[in-house]
């Protein structure tokens, strides 16, 4: 198991520390730990002990466990960078050949509609990446991270969805020179075919989607930016016409098809 997978499991695990934790409190309350009785089924002092041990152990399994996941994702990083390396074909036409589809997250921000990466990277729906730290590079560069990824397996993508709930998930194909590793690929150019919507609104939750609407945030180093999300009917009511776009306008700006998910 890939140190990824490991990173993913532990996040769901930490999702379900709250219902656990309410749980051990019933169980300690039905135990008579916070009863005044003078003979509790189990002795108070035994499970506000318990207790304090759970609070405390718990916490700190999470705390090594994700300290130990990233030291070997970045051994893992270092593994491949060097294998990376290692890379030498005299002939260009000898690299072998693969279809590079995946999936991967993108935000829509700017007051014209952009794809914008969740690393800041603005791109449109074909595009040819840029290195933004040696402006010499050809992207994708063996000791450089520039370049276009994206997930092999959609469950991938949105489970990194599912931590980023301000993205939305794109289908994409990838070309050019490339690279592939264990759960996704890094490439030249980018071709994004579809971007999916969720069919709920990404503020109640409740209510299907129905309009594209932008908000204004303050970012890092107090940078503005403008940021669209998709609103039901309720919650985009008291947003302008202008701040608004319908699901076949977005599509348009955007160069791109839209389908909910």
């Amino acid at each position: 198991m890939s140190s990824a997978q490991l990173k993913q499991r532990l996040i769901k695990l930490v999702r379900l520390y709250p219902i656990l934790a309410l749980s051990v409190l019933l169980l300690a309350y039905l135990l008579g730990g916070f009863s005044e009785n003078e003979n509790p089924l189990i002795p108070q002092s035994v499970v506000i002990t318990c207790l304090y041990l759970f609070g405390g152990l718990v916490p700190l399994f999470f705390i090594i466990a994700f300290i130990v996941v990233g030291n070997a994702s970045d051994k893992e990083f270092s593994s491949n960078k060097l294998n990376q390396s290692r890379l030498v074909y005299e002939n260009a036409f000898d690299l072998p050949t693969q279809v590079m589809h995946g999936y991967k997250l993108a935000m829509i921000t700017g007051r014209i509609p952009t794809l914008t990466g969740l690393t800041g990277d603005i791109y449109s729906s074909d595009s040819s990446a840029k290195c933004t730290i040696n402006s010499e590079h050809v992207p994708p560069v063996t000791d450089c991270e520039c370049g276009f990824y994206a997930y092999k397996d959609l469950t991938d993508a949105k489970f990194e969805l599912s931590i980023n709930p301000g993205a939305f998930v794109l289908d994409v194909d990838l070309y050019g020179i490339g690279f592939t590793y264990q759960r996704g690929y890094r490439a030249e150019t980018q071709v994004v075919n579809l971007l999916t919507t969720p069919k709920r609104c990404m503020r109640c939750r409740i209510l299907p989607s129905a309009v594209f609407v932008t908000t204004y945030r303050l970012g890092y180093d107090d940078i503005p930016w403008w940021q669209w999300q998709s609103r039901c009917v309720i919650c985009s009511s008291s947003f302008k016409a202008e701040d608004k776009l319908t699901v076949e306008q977005m599509a348009e700006k955007l160069s791109l098809k839209i389908q909910s998910i």
